[in-house]
């Protein structure tokens, strides 16, 4: 499994839904997800997730709004992972990088495709309930 590495992601939501996108090629394959990837070095969590957002989906990011930190074991990797809602107003996500994902679409909160990516699993559930940590295992 190696050392733990450090992900960041964020999520959109609009009008009552989430944008997401279904793995392929990576860990965590056909899990619905959102756009994140690795800290760089020397880059900050906010530059690392406005960076992953425009590579995988397109759109430039303004606000972010941290949402939450956990502690994922999963997919035989270990990553300690930072989750963000960030805005990007009326832009449209695409799949800027097709190898990454195969479907995507906005999906109402009450309406989740399945399974989830362990990461936005628990972004959503903080947007929902507030919580900041999930320290995983």
């Amino acid at each position: 499994m190696g050392r733990p590495q450090v992900g960041v992601g964020v999520i959109f939501v609009r009008d009552g839904r989430v944008f997401l996108a279904k793995r392929q090629g990576s860990h965590g394959e056909d899990t619905w997800a959102s756009a994140g990837g690795h800290l760089e070095a020397g880059e900050t969590l906010e530059e690392c997730a406005r960076r992953e957002a425009n590579e995988e989906l397109g759109v430039e990011v303004g606000g972010l709004r941290y949402l939450c930190l956990s502690n994922i074991i999963a997919y035989d990797t270990h990553y300690v992972d930072v989750e963000f809602l960030g805005d990007i107003g009326s832009q449209e996500p695409r799949l800027a990088e097709p190898e990454g994902f195969s479907v995507s679409g906005w999906f109402a909160l009450d309406a989740l495709p399945e399974p989830l990516f362990h990461a936005v699993w628990y972004a959503l559930d903080s947007l929902k309930t507030g919580t900041n940590y999930y320290p995983g295992g």
